[in-house]
């Protein structure tokens, strides 16, 4: 493998420097090391201290200046809690036992880390108020999955798919999809996941979806299958699924076996 050569010393202020900025090794090192973070709950002073030292990262001047401002300075760069951010997104939809290089790959083959140009992840005070607000608390009703915005629906109907394919999921991946939530102002969202806990009951919809996947859990555990095991498969070949598209792939999977 050639050595990184090293880069000259940043030119560039380096308050202003971005992961852009930086060498293509030095960037992916340090998205290596967030999609890590990530899956263990964060990063220990050793996980940076090897981070610093890496070749990567040693052979770009630059790069240990844009590091510098986050364990230095105590600063976080835009494009690192944008990153950050997808990361979190899409470990909440992701299967469970994940590694931190997959969880790379899928956002980097979702595009998880580019935002779209209007989203309930933007700041609500830069955007425009829409006529019709997905995100709003209803007031004369509950709400159903088809009231929903698209990334929260999303997220929850994979919570959903998730909990049964594996038996259960973490109180800490509930949690966690609450506070992207609550962070992103969806208050719509947010207002049909508490309702299995404040009515005392799942949604018509929720249980729909969730019937689906007890279905095809128990069709597969009729075949000897691990169903936990063949929905992440079939998310880590397929990630530009949703969770309505993962339970459909999967099913025509079970009636392709006789």
């Amino acid at each position: 493998m050639n050595a990184i050569e090293p880069t000259q010393s940043p030119e560039l202020v380096t308050s202003e420097l971005r992961m852009d900025d930086l060498s293509e090794e030095a960037t992916e090192r340090i998205r290596r090391f967030l999609a890590d973070g990530t899956v263990k709950g964060g990063a220990s002073p050793a996980d940076v201290a090897n981070l610093y030292t890496s070749i990567e990262i040693v052979a770009d001047a630059r790069a240990t200046a844009y590091l510098d401002r986050r364990y230095v300075g105590g600063e976080m760069p835009d494009d690192w809690r944008e990153f950050q951010d997808a990361l979190d997104i899409a470990r909440l939809t992701a299967p469970i036992g994940l590694t931190g290089p997959r969880l790379l790959a899928k956002v980097e083959q979702e595009g998880a880390a580019v935002r779209p140009q209007r989203s309930i992840f933007d700041d609500p005070v830069d955007l425009d108020e829409p006529e019709n607000d997905l995100s709003t608390r209803l007031l004369d009703r509950d709400p159903a999955l088809v009231d929903l915005s698209e990334e929260g629906r999303g997220m929850i109907e994979h919570h959903v798919v998730s909990e049964v394919m594996g038996y259960g999921i973490p109180p800490a991946r509930t949690m966690g999809l609450r506070e992207i939530l609550t962070a992103a102002g969806d208050e719509r969202s947010l207002q049909y996941f508490d309702l299995p806990f404040d009515r005392g009951e799942r949604p018509g919809d929720w249980d729909e979806l969730r019937d689906w996947a007890l279905l095809l859990r128990g069709r597969m555990e009729f075949r000897g299958w691990d169903p936990s095991e063949v929905f992440s498969r079939t998310e880590a070949t397929q990630p530009g699924l949703d969770a309505r598209g993962l339970l459909k792939a999967v099913e025509e999977r079970v009636d392709s076996v006789a």
